[in-house]
This record gives C-alpha cells, sequence and structure tokens, in this order.
C-alpha cells in the first residue's frame, strides 16, 4: 500500500473540520427557531349599531260610539317597541294620514270617509294622550345606549268613535291608519 499523502490529510481534516461546524451552526439554527417568539396585533373598530322591534298591527275590533263621551275612547292593549343602540338614540313616529284620522279602507285603497276625531297615543302610561300626525312625532330623544336587553317603551294608542263615525257593514272594509317607527341614533 501506497502511505497517504500529506495534501490528502490537510483536505480530509478541512473537509472533517467543516462538516462539525456545520453541524454546530445547524443545531443552534434549529434551536433559535424553536425558542422565537411573534407578536401579532389584533384589532377592531366597533361601528355605531342600532337595532328595534316594532308591534307588527293593532286591531281596535268592533267598536260603538256611546252617549258618555270618556265611554266612547277604545284603548289598545299595550304594544311595545325596544330598542338596542350603542349610542343615544331618538325614537320617532307618524301617520299616513296628515290629520291622524282613520280612514276608511275598502281593500284597494283609501277612500273620503274618515272618523271624527284623530288616533292618540300615550307613552309608558304617563302623561296626556297625543294625537299621532302625519308628520314626524318624537316619542323619546337623546336616550342613553341600552345594554344587552335593550329598553322597552310601552305604548298605548286609543281611539275616540262618535255617533258622527259612518258604520261600516261591508265585512271587507273597516278603519285604518298606518303608523311608522323610526329609531335613529344622535351621538
Amino acid at each position: 500500500m501506497k502511505p497517504v499523502s500529506g495534501g490528502f490529510l490537510r483536505a480530509s481534516r478541512r473537509l472533517g473540520f467543516l462538516l462539525i461546524m456545520s453541524v454546530v451552526l445547524l443545531s443552534h439554527g434549529v434551536s433559535q427557531a424553536s425558542s422565537s417568539t411573534s407578536m401579532m396585533p389584533v384589532t377592531c373598530k366597533v361601528m355605531p349599531t342600532i337595532e328595534a322591534s316594532f308591534p307588527e298591527s293593532l286591531e281596535f275590533g268592533n267598536v260603538a260610539p256611546t252617549p258618555n263621551l270618556d265611554e266612547s275612547y277604545v284603548i289598545s292593549d299595550t304594544k311595545v317597541v325596544k330598542i338596542w343602540s350603542n349610542t343615544e338614540w331618538t325614537l320617532k313616529m307618524k301617520s299616513d294620514a296628515i290629520d291622524g284620522r282613520m280612514t276608511k279602507w275598502t281593500g284597494d285603497g283609501y277612500s273620503s270617509e274618515t272618523l271624527s276625531f284623530p288616533l292618540e297615543w300615550q307613552l309608558n302610561e304617563e302623561g296626556d294622550f297625543t294625537r299621532i300626525m302625519g308628520d314626524d312625532i318624537t316619542v323619546v330623544q337623546d336616550q342613553l345606549p341600552t345594554d344587552q336587553y335593550g329598553t322597552a317603551l310601552r305604548l298605548l294608542f286609543r281611539q275616540l268613535i262618535t255617533y258622527n263615525d259612518a258604520p261600516l257593514l261591508d265585512p271587507d272594509t273597516f278603519y285604518r291608519i298606518e303608523v311608522t317607527f323610526t329609531a335613529v341614533q344622535t351621538y
């Protein structure tokens, strides 16, 4: 056998040294990667939000006048409007009749016959009844934001029926008015 040359030994040592250094450096990089940390910011922006539930309908049913005017009023069951808002808010309402009077509905549209007196409303059984109109009426204004349970407003409606009001004998006709509620944020 031939003896190994000195150049081969030097090259082998260098190669061995490079292999050892590579293993050391790679293991150092692997341990660094397993302990590195990073920070990720998480953000959001809460937007002004308002939600509401409104009564679907109100039927007074069959009504009749009486000689005693105080007894000629028909009063509704309590109707609840519920508001959820994360800012201050206001509730308004209006009718489709400018004078607030119920008009004969034929099924296809309104006729010219109306009740003598306008529909009236009252909030939370407090204060006087107020006439409803065709322009927005403020029910409550600048209310504080609600919690997750919302704020309930209890409304009563009443209608005065007099002997001046024409009876409707056709089963498909009745006196009608549409009430529109609008809940708005006032921030």
